[in-house]
């Protein structure tokens, strides 16, 4: 196990993955619940190994929750299935799986980004022309992070509502504006998503962005 914590969306918890493709060996996989398990067998490679440690830290949340913990299933496009009364949403990167949980029917999301490998280019293809310009406007050494930021709670948006939409959401649809508390300002940009309201909140894991999403009908 890597971490249990509350945060103000929800309990996060994240466990150490292998960064490689190699079958998840049995005893491991006999942590999952029945029909968790079979899925998982029925994956390869990254995605068994994804699948195995997302399931497995959604059973630290809900335990931190003091819920009964129950099979998630997947629906068609890959999101988590939580029973009546729970929310979620799971992430992962390398060697690290998260998964966020919390009582109610508010919507989740959560993502986790690396800061550590810039990758030119894409600020250009994730931030609005506002968010560009307030990118470029910072020192050369902060805009990178700035960029990532921005896409992870872009991507924990997509996550908390995409279940609700059913279609692809872009990157230019809602802006995103870092607060320094942690606390992030999310702006819908296109009228249907406009239909929500968001709180976003970041966090840091060594040179990771935790970022955590929890929406509703406006």
């Amino acid at each position: 196990m890597a971490f249990v914590v509350p945060l103000p969306h929800g309990v996060v918890a994240g466990v150490h993955i292998p960064d490689a493709p190699e079958p998840v060996p049995e005893p491991i996989l006999a942590r999952l619940l029945e029909p968790e398990r079979r899925h998982a067998q029925s994956l390869h490679g990254y995605r068994q190994v994804q699948f195995a440690g997302g399931r497995i830290a959604v059973g630290l949340a809900l335990a931190e929750l003091g819920a009964r913990r129950a099979p998630i299933a997947s629906d068609e496009h890959g999101a988590p299935l939580f029973p009546p009364g729970l929310r979620g949403s799971i992430s992962h990167k390398n060697d690290l799986a998260v998964a966020l949980a919390a009582r109610g029917e508010l919507m989740l999301g959560v993502d986790l980004e690396d800061t550590d490998r810039e990758r030119p280019g894409v600020a250009a293809r994730v931030l609005t022309a506002a968010e560009l310009d307030a990118n470029l406007a910072l020192p050369p050494e902060r805009r990178w992070v700035d960029a990532v930021l921005r896409f992870s709670v872009k991507e924990a948006v997509y996550k908390a509502i995409h279940p609700a939409l059913r279609r692809y959401i872009g990157f230019g649809e809602v802006e995103v504006w870092p607060g320094s508390d942690g606390a992030d300002r999310v702006v819908p940009i296109s009228p249907d998503v406009a239909t929500y309201a968001f709180e976003a909140r970041h966090a840091w894991l060594g040179s990771r962005i935790l970022a955590t999403v929890r929406a509703r009908r406006a």
